[in-house]
């Protein structure tokens, strides 16, 4: 059954003796998930109060306020935002610490010399631009489970201080090994439904393994800080980042030479990366309003395209934050698809925009 996008399946791609994760960032710390990095991060260091960006996946900033007794103040910061300065304004004070986004992988490297406090940069979406490795961020995070095909995941690093006091904090749990556990059959059910042709599918396979993705996306809640899980270990020890981020980036320029001139005519913008140094994190469309996105999300998944909106937002943000999460779209194309299975995809969204009208 051809399907595009959702949550990870089991992938078989080349392994390596070289270029995995362990050799790019020898000295990180992983984790169970990327929220208990940051969970972790203020433990250790006893911070009273964490400055969050508004435009945030706050289900993480809930997790944050509900584990970990610290204030979260959010401030303006969103892909669109150019002006970075705006930190700059900020009152920080003695025990405060910043948290920085690199939305969707498309910043390029930012200053952090003249920021008063302890800073974090959340690298979630793409671990391995040049930004990335040579970060001098005191803190940079990361949910591994975002972009790589994994059960679970997270990783904490720094080229600035030695780590080797929080990794007496990170302990094997058994809980956490049997949400892994859970995610990995989820996953290889998944790939056993793409495999299969369409008069063999059959619903409740593809519920089985929905609801064993949401179990677990819910246990995530419920873990204590815990190493991450041995299959997930053993999956990164032969696991090429540096083919899986090639394959992704030309996924994505496929994607966009085959449909940016049509969005154009359709009034649909791409987010573009700031730097030819970039790895996009898919690609991701901005519409003219929440209408046309709607009508064109619904296309997506009729033809089994399922994006994602990144992120809803509560009411209390500002206009501008809501009006981005409410007019855009990541669509995945990632490494886990051929350059085939893209050009697939591709054509099928070019030949439904040609008849899509503006809103």
């Amino acid at each position: 059954m051809k399907e595009f996008g959702s949550d990870f399946h089991a992938v078989n791609i080349p392994q390596t003796d070289g270029n995995t994760v362990f050799d790019y960032y020898p000295n990180a710390l992983f984790v169970a998930d990327g929220r208990q990095a940051i969970e972790l991060l203020i433990n250790h260091y006893e911070w009273k109060r964490i400055w969050i960006p508004e435009y945030f996946c706050w289900e993480i900033i809930e997790y944050i306020q509900c584990r970990c007794k610290i204030e979260v103040k959010t401030y303006s910061d969103d892909p669109l935002n150019e002006d970075f300065h705006l930190i700059d304004n900020l009152p920080f004070s003695d025990g405060d610490a910043l948290l920085k986004m690199n939305y969707f992988g498309l910043r390029k490297y930012e200053n952090n010399v003249n920021i008063a406090v302890p800073v974090i940069e959340d690298h979630s979406h793409n671990i391995y631009d040049e930004w990335v490795q040579s970060s001098k961020a005191d803190f940079c995070i990361a949910s591994l489970r975002k972009t790589l095909p994994l059960a679970e995941g997270g990783m904490l690093w720094s080229n600035c201080h030695n780590l080797s006091k929080l990794s007496t904090l990170v302990k094997e749990s058994q809980q956490n090994e049997q949400l892994a556990r859970i995610r990995w059959q989820a996953m290889e059910d998944k790939a056993h439904y793409l495999n299969i042709n369409e008069t063999e599918c059959n619903s409740s396979l593809k519920d089985s393994f929905r609801a064993k993705y949401i179990q677990t996306e819910e246990g995530f809640d419920h873990l204590p800080i815990s190493r991450i899980s041995i299959l997930d270990k053993l999956f990164l020890e032969k696991f090429d980042i540096n083919e899986w981020h090639n394959r992704k980036l030309q996924n994505w320029q496929l994607l966009i030479h085959t449909l940016s001139k049509i969005l154009i005519t359709k009034d649909i913008r791409i987010f573009y990366p700031s730097s030819d140094k970039c790895i996009p994190f898919s690609l991701l469309l901005l519409f003219r309003n929440t209408q046309q996105r709607d009508l064109f999300r619904l296309n997506l998944i009729k033809h089994f395209i399922y994006p994602a909106i990144l992120w809803n937002l509560p009411e209390n943000c500002s206009d501008s934050s809501k009006d981005i999460s409410n007019r855009m779209l990541s669509i995945h194309c990632d490494g886990r698809y051929s350059s085939e299975d893209v050009n697939e995809m591709g054509n099928i969204i070019y030949n439904f925009l040609i008849h899509f009208d503006k809103c």
